[in-house]
């Protein structure tokens, strides 16, 4: 550095003229290194923010928030907030099942340490194609199944086990009374009830009280 300082000085001899341009140049030389690094150099800043379902305040939770190809990233909590550090032209995705895809961009020039977002989510429901889910592994497990299957008995063949005299007699020392054959139960032992009251006629007690007196005055006796 010092040497060529010492020639251009040498060469004021020559006339100022020549001199002049050639300083411009050092000096343009000198500061271009510095410049061009200035402008390779990103900053970090802390991206922090609150995902939301579309316009309202209901917080999304498990959003993935990650910058593509790298390994930087995170989730939103339960309440949909995150934070994550970033470096000046990041571009940020946000993504869930369920959900658009939505991306943020962070300006290259931007001086502050902290940049603060709310991202609002749009949903994107997908449907799934339809699955028919087979039972059985093979075919021929199937032919199986279906070769093994019983088949229920024809209607008379039924109405014929049914009418069986032990199976019947069964049905009805197991099978309880409905409410109608209770209320013919009941109305039949009040008329036994009854039919027994009048095989015994009821006798006066004052008719009694005459007989005894007949009794003891030997009315019987004399006739």
């Amino acid at each position: 550095m010092k040497s060529i300082l010492k020639q251009l000085m040498l060469q004021n001899k020559r006339g100022i003229g020549m001199v002049l341009p050639l300083l411009v140049l050092f000096a343009l030389l000198m500061g271009a290194p510095g410049e061009v690094a200035a402008q390779g150099q990103k900053r970090v800043v802390q991206l922090t923010g609150f995902v939301t379902i579309g316009d309202s305040l209901y917080g999304v939770a498990g959003v993935n928030v990650f910058i593509p190809k790298t390994s930087r990233g995170t989730q939103t909590n339960q309440y949909g907030f995150f934070s994550l550090p970033v470096l000046t032209g990041d571009s940020v995705v946000f993504s869930a099942i369920g959900y658009k895809k939505q991306y943020l961009i962070i300006p290259q020039n931007y001086q502050s340490q902290g940049y603060s977002i709310i991202m609002q989510m749009q949903e994107d429901p997908t449907e799934l194609p339809t699955v028919n889910v087979f039972p059985w592994a093979t075919e021929r497990d199937f032919k199986d199944a279906v070769l093994a299957v019983k088949l229920p008995d024809d209607g008379m063949a039924v109405a014929l086990r049914n009418l069986d005299p032990k199976r019947l007699e069964e049905l009805f020392g197991t099978t309880p009374m409905d409410g109608n054959a209770n209320f013919r139960t009941w109305n039949m032992q009040n008329v036994q009830k009854q039919e027994q009251r009048n095989m015994f006629p009821t006798v006066s007690p004052f008719a009694i009280l005459q007989l005894i007196n007949m009794l003891k005055n030997g009315e019987f006796n004399k006739k």
